[in-house]
């Protein structure tokens, strides 16, 4: 009789453990996708995120060239 008990409890938590295990890989599995689609979306930002089309370093440059202009031409006029 009490193996008959143990027995059918052990069964319960098998079928228990197997249901949970069943659902903990569904989860593992739908996480996995959402990185994964989470990855590619970062990509695409990345590819996709404005550049600055001056720097501060292009605007030294072309603010010095224009001022150098200025002087020459102001030399020789």
């Amino acid at each position: 009789m009490e193996t008959n008990e143990m027995s059918s409890r052990n069964h319960e938590m098998v079928t228990r453990q197997a249901q949970e295990l069943s659902t903990l890989d569904s989860e593992v599995k739908e996480l996995r996708d959402e990185v994964k689609q989470l990855r590619e979306d970062l990509e695409l930002i990345n590819v996709f995120q404005k550049k600055p089309i001056l720097t501060t370093e292009m605007v030294g440059t072309v603010g010095g060239l224009i001022i150098a202009a200025l002087v020459i031409i102001g030399i020789f006029y």
